[in-house]
């Protein structure tokens, strides 16, 4: 089952780019909108491809507020992509609206990231295999908090019993999510507006087999 995601993923993929298209675009530009770079023993704050140089104490300060919130907006973008991409993975139309969600559960995802970011930098500092474990055991938080409205401790805990037994796959599938996401990334950039849907799709359809919700074939 985990073994055939990506192709399922591909499928699916070729049928919704488009459609996934705006909130992928977005997410590129929240994620590069500031970031440093040391020169001369300085940091420098670079607004996308410009650089701004040094910067004074107080615009440091503005600066890290308002990546504070674009964060939390990346976070919003990537809870739409998510519930767009199980609509996708059930074999449901979905539309640009769908990537759009109420902010409701912002705050509960936020808190799920966050918690899930902590157990995984922990596993990472002891010796580095307890984090990878983790990351996998923890991997389905999200779907649950934005699918199924699960707190973000219940998420955890759905998210461990649904993955038990299965880590070892899920590690194989996130090695091929790479692959395809560098594969995209070689072909001049333009190759991530598909490789990321496939890749969302596919863990989307993982998330409703380890879940119970649905039988996924690589034919679907």
């Amino acid at each position: 089952m985990i073994s055939q995601a990506i192709g399922y993923g591909w499928q699916k993929a070729r049928l919704w780019v488009w459609v996934f298209l705006p909130a992928i675009l977005l997410q590129s530009v929240l994620s590069d909108t500031f970031t440093w770079h040391e020169e001369s023993g300085r940091q420098s704050l670079h607004l996308w491809w410009h650089n701004l140089g040094p910067q004074t104490l107080g615009i440091i300060v503005a600066v890290s507020v308002l990546g504070i919130l674009i964060c939390v907006v990346s976070m919003w973008v990537q809870m739409g992509v998510t519930s767009a991409s199980v609509r996708a993975a059930r074999g449901e139309d979905i539309a640009i609206r769908d990537f759009f969600l109420t902010w409701n559960k912002v705050g509960r995802y936020a808190a799920g990231e966050m918690l899930c970011c902590l157990i995984v930098g922990v596993g990472m500092i002891l010796l580095v295999v307890p984090g990878v474990i983790w990351a996998m055991r923890y991997c389905m938080s999200g779907y649950y908090i934005v699918t199924q409205d699960a707190g973000p401790i219940e998420a955890l805990r759905l998210s461990k019993a649904a993955t038990e037994g299965h880590k070892g796959e899920l590690f194989g599938l996130a090695l091929r999510s790479l692959g395809v996401v560098v594969l995209g990334a070689l072909c001049l950039g333009v190759g991530l507006l598909w490789a990321m849907p496939t890749v969302e799709i596919a863990w989307a359809s993982v998330f409703l087999e380890l879940s119970g919700q649905q039988q996924v074939s690589a034919a679907s």
